[in-house]
């Protein structure tokens, strides 16, 4: 039984079983976590800080059997009776939130056979933690976390209300999801932690909504049809089309920052992200094969031929720069920054960045933030965008004539970034050409002086940071041969216009920091302001095999 009180929410809340509709859980648990759960011990002597948002339900669920699920009813309703009343840190809306969808969405699991009493007693408190989500949502500063509660909204009033009536709040999660997103589908933030986040967000809002849709089909029961031939759809059918568009552009996005290797481009977020929670939320976003090659407002590009892969970081657009900060952005100092793969080979890569880091090492944040931390071109040691702006108002690199697409031969890319016109007076341009195949990968790197005023430039250093397992050395010739794992033909990488040379350095692997090399090609720029442009030209090639050469 529940203990009511004066203080106690749970007075005045309907208990009426829901039979309308059981939803259906898209996300999956670990059997090996269920398992000691399903063998007695409680979830908060093994995950303190997840017992009270049922995280815990899907492990058990996952490791199976009737034991698990009685013991998870009896794990549910003790902690309702141990926390019916309010308190600030139990009852935060962010808490509600996981713990409602984790209640709803695995409900035919544990729910559906358990005794009447059971169910009204559940029931009841989820209908009281709805209760209490809709009056506090709103003090949710964070956007990803504010569609979490309107999406816990959405499942609740589908599972519990069998004709539901009341929009108000999709159209807050309509309109809100759509602030956090960019023209070209990329989270507004261009993190990918946050792009994951909001995604799997929007899938589970779309169970919701779509059984609050399917208490209004259409009169022909085809809503396609429908648009056609201009009948008008219900605001939740509606609505249902335009999140399966912003799912559908959000999984292009994720899927241009992949490579073969299931990893993410090096870019800060990414290295929060399983690989296994990846592809959870890719197989259900849109079509598998959709992958945009250049999301123009965020500012990325990916290219591909053969077995490779080209991503390029050319840094937001100025129009994009507001939202992108206002979202939770950060200054980004990598702009231009490229990563290179052949099959499951990482070939040049970025050193990657954790969110961790900014807490418990502020020093090694703030170095692989920096422009010498990517695969581009840094001038005098100065970083493209000032790191520590948190305003679009401060130095940013941004890019408004970024382009990607078919060329002679293969596939082109072109962008510039103004990171350094303050500051120097200089444009960065970078043109990068992957040949049909994917086994030439040739750039040119170009810095245009504007006759602006600004600091006298140095030197110009351009970096490729080398995946740790991939070995270099110097040719006779002064090329540089690079030597796969695999045990495959070598790549040779060559330049022009700058000296070119091998140095030792680090990037961020699964366990820490990892030595790994880099090429580095220094340019001098003593006379830039009377020449007005500066070029390096280089290349990287896979050599053809022995067999191949006979």
């Amino acid at each position: 039984m529940i203990r009511r009180s004066a203080f106690s929410p749970y007075r005045s809340v309907s208990t009426a079983i829901p039979t309308h509709w059981l939803p259906s859980d898209p996300w999956k648990g670990h059997a090996t976590l269920g398992q000691p759960l399903a063998s007695g011990s409680h979830p908060k002597e093994i995950a303190d800080d997840q017992w009270h948002d049922f995280s815990w339900l899907r492990h058990m669920r996952e490791y199976g059997g009737n034991q698990a699920r009685t013991l998870a009813r009896r794990f549910i309703t003790e902690w309702i009776d141990q926390n019916y009343r309010w308190s600030q840190k139990i009852w935060h809306p962010q808490l509600i939130s996981k713990r409602l969808k984790n209640l709803i969405l695995t409900w035919d699991w544990y729910g559906a056979s358990a005794s009447t009493s059971q169910q009204q007693m559940i029931i009841t408190a989820i209908g009281m933690q709805r209760f209490a989500l809709t009056k506090d949502w709103r003090k949710l500063a964070n956007g990803n976390n504010r569609i979490d509660a309107l999406s816990a909204l959405v499942l609740a009033e589908a599972f519990l209300n069998p004709d539901p009536r009341d929009d108000a709040i999709v159209e807050e999660l309509m309109q809100g999801h759509l602030e956090l997103l960019l023209a070209d589908g990329c989270h507004a933030s261009r993190q990918p932690d946050l792009h994951m986040d909001l995604m799997q967000k929007l899938i589970e809002t779309r169970i919701g909504l779509g059984a609050l849709a399917s208490q209004h089909t259409p009169l022909s029961g085809d809503a396609k049809n429908d648009i056609q031939s201009d009948r008008k759809l219900h605001p939740f059918q509606d609505h249902l089309i335009t999140l399966d568009d912003s799912i559908t552009r959000m999984g292009a996005v994720a899927r241009m920052w992949r490579h073969a290797d299931g990893q993410f481009m090096r870019i800060l977020g990414s290295r929060e992200i399983q690989t296994d929670h990846i592809d959870d939320v890719l197989d259900r976003a849109g079509p598998k094969g959709r992958i945009s090659p250049h999301a123009s407002d965020a500012g990325f590009i990916r290219m591909a031929s053969g077995r490779s892969v080209v991503m390029m970081n050319t840094s937001p657009a100025p129009w994009a720069l507001p939202m992108v900060m206002a979202a939770g952005g950060r200054a980004d100092a990598g702009a231009m920054a490229l990563e290179f793969s052949n099959g499951s080979t990482p070939i040049i890569i970025n050193a990657g960045q954790s969110k961790s880091f900014e807490k418990d090492l502020p020093d090694l944040a703030e170095a692989l933030s920096g422009t010498a931390a990517f695969s581009t071109l840094s001038v005098d040691r100065i970083n493209s965008s000032d790191t520590k702006s948190d305003s679009a108002q401060g130095r940013h690199a941004t890019s408004d004539s970024a382009e990607t697409g078919p060329a002679t031969g293969g596939l082109l890319a072109e962008a510039k970034h103004n990171g350094y016109e303050k500051s120097h007076g200089l444009i960065h341009q970078r043109r990068v050409f992957l040949a049909t195949g994917g086994n030439d990968l040739r750039g040119e790197d170009t810095l245009l002086y504007t006759g602006a005023p600004g600091l006298i430039p140095d030197q110009a250093t351009i970096r490729f940071h080398l995946h740790p397992k991939i070995k270099a050395s110097l040719s006779m010739g002064g090329d540089v041969i690079l030597r796969l794992p695999s045990g495959s033909s070598p790549w040779h990488f060559k330049a022009s216009g700058a000296e070119i040379s091998i140095e030792d350095s680090v990037v961020l692997g699964q366990d820490g920091l990892e030595k790994c090399l880099q090429i580095t090609l220094n340019m001098p720029l003593s006379t830039i302001r009377q020449d007005y442009h500066k070029t390096v030209k280089w290349a990287l090639r896979r050599q053809p095999s022995a067999s191949k050469k006979t």
